[in-house]
């Protein structure tokens, strides 16, 4: 399998006979010990497909996607991130730590082309991670996908919506994410293992990213947010009316 690319303006070729293995070992941890805690053995297996679900109107889980590929890959290995509705913001990733130059945006004109595509780059042994929103998945499909990521030894990263149309899957971890409420420089998500063996199942834990560059560890993993109560809010609230009518 040939993948044709371009950056900075050249076209970028490569062959997966030039390429090595795209991960090393048979598994990969995110680092963060709140999320890995929630999976049997404490890491994530590679040459499967890993679900990422939303549910609702909620927003589609990109950073965590995003994240569990840099977290998957290293600098030498190829992202594929399927973009048919040329909706993805190469910055972003950027300002996420993945190198563009081992991105290439997949433009599938159909969804049976994207399919086909998907299946051709998780069977590529010079990808690490391919990412996608795919259509519907049968049976057939879903199973094929997952062959063909046992075949490439890299992961596949499928965001879905939970629901009716999500229902048939062969993956080895499914994540429900959902938005949760941040603070002036922090984004925050609410973060569940629905689906995988051993794993501690619906144990909510609150994924945290930084909006301040000056920050040497912008995206942390906690097990629950402070809460204060009722007792200190009430008292908080009466502090900042005292300071006003001062």
């Amino acid at each position: 399998m040939q993948i044709v690319s371009c950056h900075d303006g050249k076209l970028l070729k490569v062959d997966a006979n030039d390429l090595a293995s795209a991960g090393a070992g048979a598994s990969f941890s995110t680092g963060l010990e709140a999320i890995d805690g929630l999976l049997a053995g404490k890491k994530l297996s590679r040459g499967v497909i890993h679900e990422v679900l939303w549910e609702g109107k909620n927003p589609r889980p990109l950073f965590f996607s995003a994240w569990l590929a840099l977290c998957a890959s290293n600098q030498s290995s190829r992202i594929i991130w399927s973009d048919p509705r040329n909706e993805i913001y190469p910055p972003a990733l950027a300002g996420l730590g993945i190198s563009l130059d081992q991105v290439f945006l997949l433009r599938p004109k159909t969804p049976d082309e994207e399919l086909w595509a998907l299946a051709e780059c998780m069977g590529c042994k010079g990808v690490a991670v391919t990412l996608a929103q795919p259509p519907v998945l049968t049976r057939i499909v879903a199973r094929r996908l997952q062959l063909a990521a046992e075949r490439g030894g890299g992961i596949g990263i499928l965001m879905r919506q939970r629901g009716a149309g999500s229902v048939h899957h062969a993956a080895a971890t499914r994540w429900l994410v959902e938005p949760a409420r941040g603070e002036r420089t922090v984004q925050r998500w609410k973060i569940q293992l629905i689906h995988g063996h051993g794993g501690l199942l619906h144990q909510p834990v609150y994924l945290e990213y930084s909006r301040d560059r000056n920050e040497k560890n912008r995206v942390r993993a906690i097990e629950q947010l402070a809460c204060r109560s009722d007792e200190e809010k009430s008292g908080a609230r009466a502090d900042a009316l005292r300071k006003r009518s001062g």
